[in-house]
């Protein structure tokens, strides 16, 4: 789709695809999330390419409306998108750039985690009754230990990266093939034989 808006570059297209886009999003999710970001991303573009093509010359407005239609159907493809893929998936599918996938496992779950480190500080807070108006109690009580989970966190996977060979060299694959000996291979056989064997025996 993206291909599709940026090649053709029409109006009528941006707008369609857009609206398709917001349709499945609607019916896949249930609710108007995918909407409500798409215009609360979709306004700011709006309204700089207003400021920036329509005091100059003819056709700004078009040019403003045709520019922030593209923006949006591209926005729209891609958060139906995103969606669709979950996490884990999208790790998957780049396995063979280990060091890639980490980086973009770690970018797209850096918002989650940091929601749910602060819901935990916060609680955390609450059980102990502290206050934490203002900006220096806020800073202590919540910055400083929002800061230092997320950093422990990052510290603690350190080791089950290390243990998985992040920094090892050469091609990837979901299963690391096992080399099999020569005393592997002659046991492979070996054994069949035997059970067959002591079945006729028996």
């Amino acid at each position: 789709m993206w291909i599709i808006v940026l090649g053709v570059n029409q109006l009528w297209l941006s707008a369609a695809i857009a609206i398709c886009a917001q349709v499945v999003g609607i019916v896949r999710v249930r609710n108007i999330s995918v909407l409500a970001n798409t215009v609360v991303l979709s306004v700011p573009v709006f309204l700089s390419m207003v400021l920036v093509h329509v005091p100059f010359g003819q056709g700004g407005w078009h040019l403003a409306l045709a520019l922030t239609l593209r923006f949006t159907a591209l926005m729209s493809v891609f958060l139906v998108a995103a969606t669709a893929i979950t996490v884990p998936e999208l790790v998957k599918a780049l396995y063979r750039w280990p060091r890639f996938a980490y980086v973009v496992g770690s970018a797209v779950q850096m918002l989650p985690q940091g929601r749910e480190a602060l819901a935990s500080v916060r609680d955390a807070n609450k059980l102990r009754g502290r206050n934490t108006r203002g900006p220096v109690r806020s800073l202590k009580y919540i910055g400083l230990p929002l800061i230092t989970r997320l950093l422990n966190a990052g510290a603690s996977r350190a080791i089950p990266l290390e243990v998985a060979g992040l920094d090892r060299k050469g091609p990837r694959t979901l299963l690391v093939d096992v080399r099999e000996g020569r005393v592997e291979k002659l046991l492979r056989w070996l054994f069949p034989l035997l059970a067959i064997g002591v079945v006729w025996w028996l």
